[in-house]
C-alpha cells in the first residue's frame, strides 16, 4: 500500500473541555463540530482532528493513545494487506466512491520466542 497522507486523527480524553479548550486557545484550531463529548477540527491542509470525552462510547476502543486515519491510494487493497499481516481491524471498511473512508485497525505486539 501507499500512504499519501495522515487524513484523519482522534484522541479519547478524560480532560475533554481542556483539550478542546487547548486545541482551540494554544494552537488556533477552529471547532467545525461539537456535542457534550466530542469535538471536531478541520485541519487547514484538509484533515480532520477529533476529540472524545469518556462519555462517548463509540470510541472506547481509543484506549492506548490517539488514533490516525492514513489516506492511501487503493483501500480495499490497503485492507486486504492489513489483514494479510495479521492487523485486527476494529470497524468496517469505508470507501466513499475514493473521496475518503477507512477502517479501524490495530496491531498488537506479538512475541516472537
Amino acid at each position: 500500500m501507499r500512504v499519501k497522507r495522515i487524513g484523519w486523527a482522534g484522541t479519547r480524553t478524560n480532560a475533554y473541555p481542556t483539550m478542546v479548550a487547548f486545541l482551540q486557545a494554544v494552537l488556533g484550531l477552529t471547532t467545525s463540530q461539537e456535542g457534550s463529548d466530542f469535538a471536531a477540527f478541520q485541519l487547514p491542509e484538509g484533515g480532520t482532528f477529533e476529540v472524545f470525552g469518556l462519555g462517548d462510547q463509540d470510541h472506547a476502543h481509543f484506549s492506548t493513545g490517539p488514533v490516525v486515519g492514513f489516506v492511501v491510494d487503493d483501500l480495499p487493497a490497503a485492507v486486504r494487506e492489513l489483514e494479510a499481516a495479521g492487523v485486527e481491524l476494529l470497524g468496517g471498511e469505508v470507501d466513499e466512491g475514493g473521496g475518503g473512508g477507512g477502517t479501524f485497525a490495530r496491531r498488537t505486539a506479538t512475541s516472537t520466542s
